[in-house]
């Protein structure tokens, strides 16, 4: 995967080309044109006139085939966000059945380059249409190569068999068919040429009328040798190879059509009035649009992830496993868009039920494209074979010089008396060995491992955003131990280099280096919970300046080991809001602060709570102006959803890699049932891969909406493993081993501390809030109802 997931200029101005040309012309009364026509028998959901100008004004009919054939030899990026603009306007164009799927058999399974060069310049160039004579639904070898058998017949072939429904028009000039050689059991790809005597092409009439299928036979049809443009591994590599790709063009037109569907649905709650405001202001609306925009968004980040995979794949392990990324994405855009277009036409009322109105055209796609190319339970089949035979990480790891040295020195160091730390203290684990955590913390830094984004002025080693991710990554894959300086390094450090003064630098960063001075985060309230804006802890200033805090913090991660606790409290007397809020540095260890640890569902207390009673915080110990704490807290709210989510990620790989074990020692891992939820977990991880590394390459300054989904997403998918890991192990989950370092404890744990993750640092419902009114720009529901 790419270190960077943004749009360059090029790919943003591909994709408005594309937007702005379909937009002009094929609103909805245009595609309703072609669509009416289809329904009514009198069309083949084709329209002649805007492929055509689509191919002459854009150019785009041979967008990523190669320069030799006329192509624009462009990647898997600029092709994904070509289909998501085609899809957003379902567009009834042969863009799919031709550029993609013909083409990209006869680009990667022909033996050789003349054998289709003729084939591929005709495409490309936008004077003929191809269509591939295969099962629409196929998503094994035999549907695709068993279906059409070729027997040898002098110096020619004779084609038999039939497909009961392939993506195929009437129109198009030449037709590619996978077929077995009867001879051999090989498989081989042919070319015919439209009106080939013996081929038989029946139209068939589909709900999704915006493209064609038809159902084909073939009567001892005679093809000569040259037709035959592959045969054999080249073959069946090829095809694979093409198939993957167009899987990962149909998620993009999913989430095109996804997108599509929740703009519609946004415009008429904003326009629908019930009960004197419009339906856009009641939380059950917003929180369902809310719930669509993240499976969008998770669904934008497959792609980018999978496409840039394609776009870097030089070698074939690469290739495979840009492959499986493309089967997630698939797998996730199966979920997106049918959720996406059901919930539209709910969300429109009685008049989403209507023709009249577009969401039911989104619905039927969405519907048809369950089974194509074998749908999920292809895809969810290719990612269980991935996890049964090589284990849950995906990413082939890059040369960098730097995972060497990390993981080098990590092999070297986690051991001796560190050895009990590999791989504790994750989520359900946290209060495994915190001395000695805090031991590991300081033998870190003597070797520059600890804040290695930092300065080197003040202890770091001033890493790029890339390689922090690579240290993250590697820390993590060499079972490194929960941080227990993460709030102090990667929060409140972050903070205060950003906002900090000269003097908060000097005495608070040396610390958190070291490893020896320990932070945690004093947000959350018993009266406010998740609504920081709403905190009543007060901030009262004394005659010598400083500040003596009074109220109580809850939830409060690792209190009990912490020295120092950032506070945020209200320092103006009769402010509301966020307004009249500080942030407070404090020691914890002084008079007028007590401790509490709160017992949790694991039986464990890493939650605590904290009281102040005219605790003291120093005049100097403010990060930023007197009020600007609400500032403060937000530029810290983006530091936590920085770099450090790569490593927790490296820790779900872990836990899955966990279930996977078990789940084929005990035999689950042959339950379907179980395959799904192993597959959606793996695709999840890929999300989460990639959704970091979009947000860490946004320099914009705002919260993106993958920035504002990313905590949803990941804490439901947590809970969500949690769930699974429970199931794999069966009657085993009820079962208390007694050891507290066993694979089998450690994922209980992760299962009950997992349902905390959808509650703290902001609850789904906040979060669902949040993502409508700021991610959506829905309003805010009227006060006092």
């Amino acid at each position: 995967m790419s270190a960077n997931l943004q749009l360059t200029d090029e790919h943003i101005m591909i994709r408005d080309a594309a937007a702005d040309f379909l937009a002009a012309r094929c609103d909805s009364i245009a595609l309703r044109k072609t669509v009416d026509a289809a329904f009514a028998g009198q069309g083949d959901g084709v329209d002649a006139a805007l492929w055509q100008a689509f191919g002459q004004e854009l150019g785009y009919c041979g967008l990523s085939m190669p320069e030799e054939v006329g192509g624009l030899n462009l990647g898997m990026t600029e092709l994904t966000l070509v289909m998501e603009q085609l899809g957003k306007r379902l567009a009834p164009v042969p863009f799919f059945q031709s550029s993609v799927l013909a083409a990209g058999v006869l680009q990667y399974a022909c033996e050789s380059a003349g054998g289709a060069q003729n084939h591929l310049e005709a495409l490309a160039s936008g004077e003929q249409t191809a269509s591939l004579l295969m099962d629409a639904n196929a998503g094994s070898s035999e549907a695709i190569f068993g279906n059409i058998s070729a027997k040898t017949d002098g110096a020619h072939y004779l084609l038999s068999g039939s497909v009961g429904q392939a993506f195929a028009s009437m129109g198009s000039d030449f037709f590619v068919l996978t077929a077995r050689l009867a001879d051999s059991q090989e498989a081989a790809i042919f070319v015919l040429p439209q009106g080939t005597a013996g081929l038989q092409l029946t139209p068939i009439a589909t709900w999704d009328c915006t493209r064609p299928m038809a159902q084909v036979r073939l009567e001892n049809v005679k093809a000569t040798a040259a037709s035959r443009v592959a045969k054999g591994d080249k073959a069946v590599a090829g095809i694979y190879e093409a198939l993957s790709r167009a899987n990962l063009a149909l998620a993009a037109e999913a989430l095109g059509g996804a997108q599509q569907v929740l703009d519609l649905t946004l415009a008429y709650c904003a326009e629908r009035v019930q009960f004197g405001r419009t339906i856009a202001s009641y939380q059950a609306i917003k929180h369902r649009a809310a719930h669509i925009m993240v499976k969008v968004e998770a669904l934008r980040s497959a792609i980018a992830g999978a496409a840039a995979a394609w776009d870097g794949a030089t070698t074939e392990a690469a290739r495979r496993a840009a492959a499986l990324d493309s089967a997630a994405a698939r797998l996730l855009a199966e979920d997106a868009y049918f959720y996406a277009a059901a919930d539209s036409i709910q969300l429109h009322g009685g008049v989403g039920f209507t023709w009249e109105y577009d969401p039911q055209l989104y619905y039927k796609r969405a519907q048809a494209m369950h089974t194509w190319l074998g749908g999920a339970d292809a895809c969810t089949a290719a990612i269980v074979r991935q996890m049964r035979s090589a284990g849950v990480a995906a990413d082939a790891a890059d040369d960098h010089p730097l995972r060497k040295e990390v993981a080098t020195w990590m092999a070297a160091n986690l051991t001796g008396k560190f050895a009990p730390l590999k791989e504790r203290g994750g989520p359900g684990d946290d209060e495994a060995y915190p001395e000695l955590r805090k031991e590991w913390e300081q033998h870190m830094a003597k070797s520059g491992w600890t804040c290695v984004g930092w300065p080197k002025e003040f202890g770091g080693r001033n890493m790029s955003v890339w390689e922090q991710v690579i240290f993250q990554e590697e820390y993590a894959r060499a079972g490194g131990p929960g941080r227990m300086g993460h709030i102090g390094e990667g929060l409140l450090g972050n903070t205060v280099l950003a906002l900090g003064t000269e003097d908060q630098k000097a005495r608070f960063l040396t610390g958190i280096q070291q490893g020896t001075e320990f932070w945690c985060q004093g947000y959350s309230e018993p009266s406010a919970g998740s609504d920081l804006a709403n905190v009543r802890t007060k901030a009262v200033q004394d005659a010598d300046g400083n500040w003596r805090i009074s109220g109580q913090k809850v939830w409060t991660s690792w209190a009990m080991e912490s020295d120092w606790i950032f506070v945020i409290a209200r320092s103006e007397e009769g402010s509301q809001g966020n307004k009249g809020l500080s942030f407070f540095l404090m020691p914890l260890k002084q008079e007028g602060v007590e401790i509490r640890p709160i017992k949790q569902i694991t039986g464990g207390a890493e939650f605590n709570e904290v009281f102040f009673d005219n605790a003291v915080a120093k005049k100097e110990d403010i990060v930023g102006a007197l009020g600007d704490g609400w500032k403060v807290a937000m530029a810290l709210l983006g530091f936590e959803r920085g770099i450090s989510t790569l490593g927790q990620q490296m820790q779900f790989i872990r836990e899955l890699q966990w279930i996977v074990d078990a789940a084929k020692a005990n035999g689950k891992i042959d339950d379907i049932r179980i395959q799904s939820r192993l597959a959606l977990a793996w695709a999840g991880l890929r999300v989460l891969r990639a959704s970091a590394v979009r947000m860490l390459g946004d320099t914009s300054g705002s919260l993106s909406r993958e920035a504002l989904a990313y905590k949803y997403y990941w804490s439901n998918w947590h809970r969500d493993l949690g769930e699974l890991a429970m199931a794999v192990q069966g009657a085993g989950a009820n079962v208390r081993d007694g050891d507290d370092g066993s694979a089998q404890t450690r994922l209980q744990h992760m299962a009950l501390f997992a349902r905390s993750d959808t509650i703290y640092a902001g609850t789904n419902e906040i979060q669902l809030n949040i993502m409508s009114e700021r991610g959506l720009n829905m309003p805010r529901e009227p006060r006092g109802r």
